[in-house]
C-alpha cells in the first residue's frame, strides 16, 4: 500500500467522492490536518492526521480521519495498521458527510460502528412533487424567500467576503452555545480556488438587494449534492426574508440541473426534546420532507491510554482553544504538496455545466 503526502498522478480521476480529492486535502490543511493519500488495488483513501506538533504532546495527540472506498475489506485493515505504525491513537472512518463505502470486515472486533443520520431528497422528482413533500410552513418560507432574495454562486473574492462575514456571525452564535465552529477563512478560500472550478463543490449566497442574508457550501459528486456548511444573518429586519429557505430550494434545483439524483441536507440528531441543542436544526430539516437515512461509519481506538488523555484533557478544551490552535498550526502544508496541485480549470457558468 502506498501512503504518501502528495497526491499521486491523476488522483482525482480515481476517487469516489469530493472529500477524497486533492482540493479537499488542501483545504483540510487549514484545519490543522496533515493529508496523506493511500491507495492500492484494494481501495483508495484520503487520510487526515491532526496532532499538536510540540514536544511531549506530539506523541500523545495524533488522531486520523479517513475517507475511504474499499474494494476489498483487507484495504481498511492494512491502512489502519499503517496508521498505528505512525503513532495514531484514534481513527475515525468517515463521517456524516460521507461514510465508509465498499467492503468492510464483518468480524472487525476493534471497530465501533457509528451511524449518522441525514435527510435525503429524491431529485428525480419535479418541483411540484418535491414541494408536496414539504410542510406548508416551509412552502410559505420558500415562496417568501424566492420573492425577497436572489441566490447566486460564490465565484469571486467579493462574493466570498460576503459569505465569510455571514460565517463569522454564525460561528459567534455557535460558540455562544458551546458549539465549535472550526472552519477558518483559508478553508473556504481553498474550496473556492481548488474545488469549485472542478465542479467538486458549490457555494451559494442569498442576498436581499446587496445585503448578504444566507449561504451554503455543498460537496458535489456525479449523483449526490451534500450540504457541508451553512451561515445566515441574525439581523431581525432581514430574517423574515427567509434567506436560508431560498438558498436550499435554489441548491436543490441547481443540483437537479447538474444531473444529481440525491440531495443530502446534512447531519441531524433525531430528537423530540425542545431543549436539545440540535432540536431546531432537526425540526427545520424534517420540515422539508425527504427520507431519514443512515450513513455508515466507524471508529477505532488504537491506544486506550492516549485516547483517554485526549478525551479527558484535550476534548473539553477544544471548543474554546481551537481558534488559537488553527492560528498556530493550521494551513502549514509542505511546498512540495502545494506544487503538485493542478491549476484550477476555468470556471464554467451554470448553463455550460447543465
Amino acid at each position: 500500500m502506498k501512503l504518501v503526502d502528495t497526491p499521486p498522478s491523476r488522483w482525482d480521476e480515481r476517487i469516489e467522492f469530493p472529500m477524497q480529492s486533492a482540493g479537499y486535502a488542501q483545504a483540510a490543511t487549514a484545519l490543522g490536518h496533515r493529508p496523506l493519500f493511500a491507495e492500492d488495488e484494494r481501495g483508495i483513501a484520503l487520510v487526515l492526521i491532526r496532532r499538536v506538533p510540540v514536544p511531549l504532546l506530539r506523541g500523545w495527540t495524533a488522531r486520523a480521519k479517513v475517507y475511504a472506498h474499499a474494494r476489498d475489506a483487507a484495504f481498511l485493515l492494512a491502512l489502519v495498521d499503517k496508521l498505528r505504525q505512525l503513532g495514531v491513537s484514534h481513527v475515525r472512518l468517515g463521517d456524516a458527510m460521507w461514510g465508509v463505502t465498499g467492503a468492510m470486515a464483518d468480524d472487525w472486533r476493534a471497530l465501533r460502528r457509528v451511524n449518522y443520520h441525514v435527510f435525503v431528497h429524491d431529485l428525480r422528482l419535479h418541483d411540484e412533487a418535491m414541494l408536496a413533500q414539504v410542510r406548508a410552513a416551509v412552502r410559505r418560507d420558500i415562496r417568501k424567500g424566492m420573492a425577497s432574495v436572489s441566490v447566486t454562486e460564490v465565484r469571486t473574492a467579493a462574493d466570498l467576503r460576503d459569505y465569510l462575514a455571514l460565517a463569522a456571525q454564525t460561528g459567534d452564535r455557535m460558540r455562544g452555545h458551546d458549539l465549535a465552529s472550526v472552519y477558518p477563512t483559508p478553508f473556504f478560500e481553498a474550496i473556492l480556488r481548488e474545488m469549485v472550478p472542478r465542479c467538486q463543490a458549490a457555494i451559494f449566497i442569498a442576498r436581499a438587494g446587496d445585503i448578504p442574508v444566507a449561504g451554503g457550501l455543498f460537496m458535489v459528486s456525479s449523483d449526490r449534492f451534500v450540504y457541508l456548511h451553512g451561515c445566515s444573518t441574525r439581523n431581525r429586519s432581514l430574517t423574515p426574508k427567509q434567506g436560508p429557505s431560498a438558498m436550499f430550494w435554489h441548491a436543490m434545483r441547481f443540483a437537479r440541473a447538474r444531473g444529481c439524483t440525491v440531495f443530502d441536507m446534512g447531519a441531524v440528531t433525531p430528537t423530540d426534546d425542545p431543549n436539545h441543542p440540535h432540536y431546531s436544526v432537526y425540526q427545520y430539516k424534517k420540515g422539508w420532507g425527504g427520507e431519514l437515512a443512515s450513513v455508515r461509519s466507524g471508529e477505532l481506538v488504537m491506544s486506550a491510554l492516549k485516547y483517554r488523555f485526549q478525551e479527558l484533557i484535550l476534548a473539553p478544551m477544544w471548543n474554546r482553544l481551537h481558534p488559537l490552535y488553527l492560528r498556530l498550526f493550521g494551513g502549514h502544508q509542505p511546498a512540495r504538496y502545494r506544487d503538485t496541485v493542478a491549476s484550477p480549470t476555468p470556471a464554467l457558468s451554470h448553463q455550460e455545466r447543465s
